[in-house]
């Protein structure tokens, strides 16, 4: 069922764990699947998204602070709720900081 879900609905993504907020390691290449959700145009929310990853995918288990690289893109994991129905993370990511500011 991941294999078939990632090869429907999966897009590449890099995965670097940090410690304290600085990266850690080498990025992890990644397949991610975008969560549906109502898109906020205006206001906090706007910047975040959420994402299923399959763990078996990532040498630990994903953490808050841990970025995550999509859609050209740079986020940080703000929350991890594990497992949904089929087994996968889901990662709530924020859109870094700098980034909202560049294309505010």
């Amino acid at each position: 069922m991941l294999a078939s879900l990632k090869a429907a609905f999966g897009e590449p993504a890099s995965y670097q764990p940090a410690i304290a907020g600085i990266p850690n390691g080498e990025p992890i290449p990644l397949t991610v699947v975008r969560r549906a959700r109502v898109r906020d145009e205006a206001g906090p929310a706007a910047s975040f998204e959420e994402v299923s990853v399959d763990p078996a995918d990532l040498p630990a288990p994903p953490a808050k602070g841990d970025q995550v690289t999509v859609w050209g893109l740079q986020y940080t994991v703000t929350l991890v709720r594990q497992p949904d129905p089929y087994g996968w993370a889901v990662l709530v990511l924020q859109q870094r900081a700098s980034q909202v500011l560049l294309n505010a």
